[in-house]
């Protein structure tokens, strides 16, 4: 069976109420998900400054792959997020020559930053654990302007993803990281465009 594989957005890393838990969030067109991937708040933050401009004076452990990586020529084809188990997600970096090395989603998080390359995700991973934001929330929230499309509107009593079980299921899931639905879209500054910061904290 053939991998599809998605292009995600990535919009900046948040803080997670209600234990500070800091996760990058990428956007999924369809449907308006969201899909959150957990991470140390160290390389949340090294990500964060390089996604909002800052640069070290000299290279560290990344920069010096992304160096490695581009001197001779375009090495890397594509960034992957390709599993999932138990709230862990795996990355993969594809080499022009169709290697996959393993990774961590934050490293390629940052090579996405170094390379400015796309990250995408194995569809099915999208259709187990991303959710569901509404149009209003995702302005909110994240500052993720959505034109509406009379379309696609979500009528009352239906599923807001349009699959009942997929819902469910990252239910299911948030729950077993200890956080629900509600939690996760929590005392957010919408004004802030860096990482989010728990109430009380700078």
């Amino acid at each position: 069976m053939e991998t599809n594989f998605v292009e995600l957005q990535f919009h900046g890393i948040h803080t997670m109420e209600p234990d500070g838990f800091t996760c990058a969030v990428f956007r999924w067109e369809d449907g308006n998900k969201v899909l959150p991937i957990w991470m140390d708040q160290d390389d949340a933050l090294r990500i964060q400054a390089y996604h909002s401009g800052y640069r070290p004076r000299r290279p560290g452990v990344h920069e010096l792959l992304a160096d490695a990586f581009t001197r001779n020529g375009p090495w890397v084809s594509n960034l992957r997020i390709v599993s999932h188990f138990e709230g862990v997600f795996m990355a993969s970096v594809i080499t022009s020559e169709g290697e996959e090395l393993d990774a961590r989603p934050s490293d390629i998080l940052m090579l996405s930053e170094l390379l400015e390359l796309p990250i995408a995700a194995d569809e099915e991973i999208l259709q187990q654990c991303a959710v569901f934001v509404n149009q209003d929330d995702m302005e909110a929230y994240f500052g993720i302007m959505i034109e509406a499309a009379d379309d696609d509107e979500v009528f009352a009593g239906e599923s807001a993803s349009g699959d009942a079980q997929a819902d469910a299921d990252f239910e299911q899931l948030m729950q077993s990281l200890g956080v629900t639905e509600d939690d996760l879209f929590i005392d957010m500054d919408p004004d802030d465009d860096g990482g989010d910061k728990p109430e009380g904290k700078t």
